[in-house]
């Protein structure tokens, strides 16, 4: 579009040139070559100029300089080609003059693009801010086009056969034409991204996933207009009582959260997952593409088989989204931990709770606009990963830009409708969580298991706020426990933390020649995880002796997780506080999150099991290509609850849900063989009975005997491997059978 306004400039202003007393015939008349060659000059060298400075979203001097140069020659390039197009008269130039329009081109250029770009760098859009680069640019073309003419002489040539002549007033004509193409395209692309600005706003009320990725700088990710790259999954989620709250721990979550960790399980299913959303007709309106509209709640209620429909969802818009950012799924990255309220404010005001931030003490209803925005309407998944420079090359040839986190967060808070502060701190977190992942190093380490009871029956463990897959933990200088360690430890078995202290402080451990170290050691390390838990409560803990087991870093990073060595304080205290950990050390975290996280750690034999488990559930779903005579129609309704201990796989644990599974009959047969099963849908038990069949001959060839004995039944059983319990569930049972009995 520039290249188009510098050659309309160019014409329209020699248009204003008159020769010869105004006379016609001696009027400035140009020739189709050099007009045409004239156009497509700027068209082919301003973007080259523009790409040396905007390759990526540093600004360097270097290249402005160079963009500069080049577009100041673009456009002295353009005027005396367009010069040389005229027909009917020889131009004669003055070198001051040529040299004076060049650098007034190429300063000016130079200016415009320096504030542009440096704008640009800064995610700075106000209107007037454009306006001046414009200007500034706009000066150089007509700049350099004026004083370029005031040192040009015109000689007229022989008029009588020049051929192809174009008049000032056609080429007039075609300038006119252009700009006003030019025009409806800019106003098309503005209309576009305004749509875009609209539909992301409206998304701040839907459940949508958004792809948060960092470079290697901790620059994140944007589209060009300064927005995540997001799609939606639903419009809203259907919750079927007052505990059924979608939130970290909800059972379909904790799925999420395991297949975003394990996308080679589910990434064969999810076009039979698309189909199946496509034939789900009354869920057309939430499925991804479709219709912005809400769901008919009286369709939604009839859904029985909801949790299953909301994880396609999920699968389906990951997919989607995985296609919009022009990468493999595998590599869209892993669900953050937290959910993003969006939709929490309105008209540039924060709602919490029916009070207003704004300083006005009622809000205002604007029935022009429409009724103000509920509070928190819309949740916010987001996939989390930290890029490579070659794939962040990679990403930015596909047209996404890595900015820095302070230039776009207003413009992200705007499209999400939250504060900023709470933005600029959940960006902070998934920054850091795209990072290597945590996890416990080889050796010792002292550790508290602290459990918090809800008053929805479910629990809260306490773990470290940076690393929420970690309970807090203090490491003792020891690669491994020996014999005589684990028997000084029998002897404060069951010891709460006081006791221990206590037991460690006494002089009379000193005969015996081994201890004396170990305890100076075990007491600076119970001391120093009291200071960094820092609440009375926990001297109430209870010591287990015996050393638990955890996953811990693998030297070798294609290895499974190592185990590493836990002494344990564990305890359940409804009263038990993280506020006042120091710098903010510690936090909660539900139970079930915590136990899920244990299962995802890199190349843990867990994913493997969990891609069996997934396949199984989902392949009657995913498969309704085939006809019923070729298979049985197997139906499925289940639904989970809010999961009330620590089992992981709601879906398949008969104390989570209500289920029921009917097959229809069919003309086989061996109708009737087969039992399902619901407590147990992996597993099942094949009957066989083997019958033996002796041939003998005798006599004649055509004379046989044929004897058959039956040597009885037998039967086969198989069972679906099972996950191997974490430490979690160990440690859970043994503060359960303390902490609850006492509780009761």
């Amino acid at each position: 579009m520039g290249s188009i306004a510098i050659w309309s400039m160019h014409f329209i202003g020699n248009r204003a040139i008159v020769l010869g007393n105004g006379e016609s015939e001696l009027q400035i008349a140009y020739s189709s070559g050099y007009t045409a060659a004239s156009f497509f000059l700027p068209i082919v060298v301003l973007p080259v100029a523009f790409w040396l400075v905007g390759v990526n979203e540093k600004v360097v001097k270097l290249r402005l300089i160079c963009c500069g140069f080049v577009t100041g020659a673009a456009i002295c390039g353009m005027h005396y080609t367009g010069q040389q197009g005229i027909a009917n008269y020889h131009c004669e130039y003055q070198w001051p003059f040529v040299m004076g329009a060049a650098i007034i081109a190429v300063l000016a250029s130079s200016a415009a693009l320096s504030i542009f770009f440096v704008l640009r760098a800064a995610w700075t859009n106000v209107w007037w801010k454009r306006v001046v680069c414009a200007s500034i640019l706009a000066t150089a073309v007509s700049g350099m086009h004026w004083v370029a003419s005031v040192g040009t002489q015109y000689r007229l040539k022989r008029t009588g056969h020049i051929q192809d002549r174009i008049s000032s007033s056609q080429t007039v004509i075609v300038v006119v034409v252009l700009a006003l193409a030019s025009s409806v395209i800019l106003l098309g692309s503005a209309g576009l991204a305004q749509r875009r600005r609209t539909k992301s706003a409206h998304r701040a009320q839907q459940m949508v996933l958004a792809c948060a990725t960092f470079d290697p700088e901790g620059r994140l990710m944007v589209t060009p207009e300064g927005l995540l790259p997001s799609h939606k999954i639903t419009n809203t989620f259907l919750e079927r009582s007052l505990d059924d709250v979608f939130s970290v721990a909800h059972p379909v979550f904790l799925w999420i959260f395991r297949v975003t960790r394990n996308w080679s399980g589910v990434a064969e299913l999810i076009p039979g997952m698309r189909a199946h959303l496509q034939a789900s007709s009354a869920l057309k309106s939430s499925r991804p593409g479709t219709s912005d509209h809400s769901p008919d709640a009286e369709a939604m209620e009839g859904i029985e088989d909801y949790s299953i429909i909301i994880r396609e969802l999920f699968c389906v818009a990951a997919s989607e989204l995985a296609e919009t950012i022009k990468e493999p799924l595998e590599n869209i990255g892993v669900l953050y931990d937290e959910i993003m309220v969006t939709g929490t404010t309105t008209h540039g005001r924060y709602i919490n709770k029916g009070r207003l931030r704004s300083g006005s003490s009622t809000p205002s209803l604007d029935l022009e606009r429409g009724p103000p925005i509920l509070f928190g309407r819309g949740q916010l998944l987001f996939v989390v990963r930290r890029a490579s420079r070659t794939e962040t090359a990679r990403l930015q040839a596909s047209g996404f830009r890595f900015a820095a986190v302070h230039n776009v967060v207003d413009i992200l808070a705007r499209s999400m409708q939250v504060t900023r502060e709470d933005l600029l701190k959940r960006i902070d977190g998934m920054r850091e969580y795209s990072e290597a992942p945590r996890i416990l190093e080889q050796g010792v380490h002292l550790a508290c298991f602290a459990l918090r009871p809800l008053r929805t029956k479910t629990f809260e463990i306490l773990v470290r706020k940076d690393a929420t897959n970690l309970i807090p933990t203090t490491t003792l200088p020891l690669a491994s426990l020996d014999l005589w360690h684990m028997e000084f430890l029998a002897q404060m078995n069951g010891f709460s933390v006081h006791l221990c202290l206590d037991f460690l402080r006494n002089r009379s451990i000193t005969k015996y020649h081994k201890y004396p170290t170990f305890a100076r050691q075990l007491y600076d390390h119970i001391a120093a995880l009291a200071r960094e838990i820092n609440d009375p409560l926990f001297m109430n803990a209870t010591l287990l002796s015996r050393p638990i087991q955890a996953p811990c870093r693998n030297f070798r990073e294609d290895m499974m997780p190592d185990q590493a060595t836990l002494i344990v304080f564990y305890i359940a205290e409804a009263h038990l506080s993280a506020k006042s950990a120091p710098l903010g050390r510690m936090a909660y975290t539900p139970l079930t999150l915590f136990q899920c996280q244990q299962h995802c750690y890199a190349h843990s034999i867990d994913h493997e099991i969990f891609s069996r488990q997934i396949h199984r559930e989902f392949a009657p779903v995913v498969d309704h290509k085939k006809s019923g005579s070729e298979r049985s129609s197997l139906q499925t309704t289940s639904y989970p609850s809010p999961t009330r201990g620590v089992s992981f796989w709601p879906f398949s644990n008969p104390g989570s849900r209500t289920s029921s599974v009917r097959v229809k009959p069919e003309s086989s047969s061996e109708k009737g063989l087969v039992t399902s099963s619901v407590s147990r849908p992996f597993g099942g038990i094949m009957v066989s009975q083997e019958v033996t069949v002796d041939v003998s001959s005798r006599g004649s060839r055509g004379d046989l005997d044929v004897e058959m004995t039956t040597m009885g039944t037998q039967g086969e059983a198989g069972v679906e491997p099972e996950e191997i319990p974490t430490f979690v569930d160990d440690l859970w049972s043994v503060t359960l059978a303390k902490w609850g009995g006492r509780r009761r």
